[in-house]
């Protein structure tokens, strides 16, 4: 049988993969403790449960308008356009199943077969098969650093790329761009035209003063070549509500949302509901509640990583991630540590091959204090051991 090039040559998660992988191992009774994961470990607001329950008990449990209710998207785009100073209208928003959706809409809009598209390196995993999904070619910052510049943008433009992928703050990394970096990347942005879809879903975890850095504080000229995403995953612990939101110019969104309507229809009903709340603001403690644990935990687990000396990383700003580099003068295989680190250590990491970075694992500090030392701790043994050496 024939499959499509584009579909059959992607990648699997290596996010999910691993995550899946020491769930397994936990459940069939070994000494496993994961720091894979990319949620939240706290239960969802109860204002979301209980808008959830109401419109279930109201029979709002059949379609929707493609594109979500229309209470949702005002919302969005009245609490974005307080974010961003803009004035967003209903028609510049639309609802879909989880930001990665958005994101994978968002691009099948603006990416033809053979279009470059600059990505961050560390990217998340699931860029760069969104891309080649549409038969789009992935380029990466020349620079190699950790955070993608208004060079790295000016070259790769110069170099053909049409659009770029902007994640701040970053996953895998938790490093954020600061206000003068964010000034450059836009005006390499305006300079060049390039389109940019900015994944906004750790805009809530950002452990600096004041708002967190974004493209349309340092240009708010910039909203028609500019596709924010953000969602109610990991700001209010939903991850499998599966509602993400995507706010751009109305014809981006026009485009997108046709292109929903003929894939997965309306997302699920009763999350839309459930994260109307949320977005309304009826969850604001527990918000701040998880907020102040994350960054109490990101002080935690940099502590203890100090005392590794084995290892080397960059403090976190944002997210609830670390990304320490391997500190060792022969090259090290991240795919395989983290199995052997997992099987013989007893805990879950992901490679940072899945990443675009060998040499480097993500810790995922979404995890009580108790799991965090006893993780770092079993991490320092299995580096001092040498056994990936």
């Amino acid at each position: 049988m024939y499959y499509a090039k584009n579909a059959s040559s992607l990648e699997g998660s290596a996010t999910l993969l691993y995550t899946a992988r020491a769930a397994s191992m936990k459940a069939a009774g070994a000494d496993v403790i994961s720091l894979t994961a990319g949620q939240p470990d706290f239960p969802t607001p109860k204002a979301a449960l209980d808008a959830a329950k109401k419109a279930m008990d109201e029979g709002k449990t059949l379609y929707t308008p493609s594109m979500g209710i229309m209470e949702l998207r005002q919302a969005v785009a009245d609490k974005w356009s307080k974010v961003h100073n803009q004035n967003y209208k209903v028609e510049n928003s639309m609802v879909s199943c989880g930001a990665k959706h958005s994101i994978a809409n968002m691009l099948e809009v603006v990416v033809s077969p053979g279009d470059k598209v600059l990505l961050p390196k560390p990217y998340w995993v699931s860029y760069p098969q969104m891309v080649r999904r549409l038969g789009g070619i992935t380029v990466f910052p020349e620079s190699q650093g950790m955070l993608i510049t208004g060079d790295d943008i000016r070259k790769a433009a110069a170099a053909g790329a049409r659009g770029m992928i902007l994640n701040s703050p970053c996953n895998p990394s938790g490093l954020v761009n600061t206000a003068d970096s964010m000034e450059d990347i836009a005006a390499a942005v305006k300079e060049t035209g390039i389109w940019v879809i900015s994944d906004d879903i750790y805009e809530d975890l950002y452990y600096g003063s004041g708002k967190v850095p974004h493209i349309l504080s340092a240009d708010p000229d910039l909203r028609d070549q500019v596709a924010l995403i953000t969602g109610v995953s990991k700001t209010y612990a939903m991850t499998g509500w599966r509602i993400g939101f995507a706010t751009a110019n109305p014809d981006w969104i026009k485009i997108a949302g046709r292109i929903q309507a003929h894939s997965t229809s309306n997302p699920c009903s009763i999350s839309q509901y459930a994260a109307l709340a949320v977005v309304r603001g009826e969850a604001e403690a527990e918000r701040i509640h998880m907020y102040k644990a994350f960054r109490r935990r990101r002080d935690l687990i940099c502590n203890l990583l100090d005392g590794v000396k084995d290892l080397e990383f960059e403090k976190p700003e944002g997210a609830f991630y670390v990304y320490p580099r391997i500190k060792t003068d022969k090259k090290v295989n991240t795919e395989n540590f983290c199995i052997a680190l997992l099987e013989k250590g007893g805990l879950g990491t992901i490679p940072g091959s899945a990443f675009g970075n060998e040499g480097f694992i993500r810790l995922s500090f979404a995890a009580s204090d108790d799991d965090i030392v006893e993780a770092v701790k079993r991490l320092k043994d299995y580096l001092e051991r040498g056994d990936f050496i």
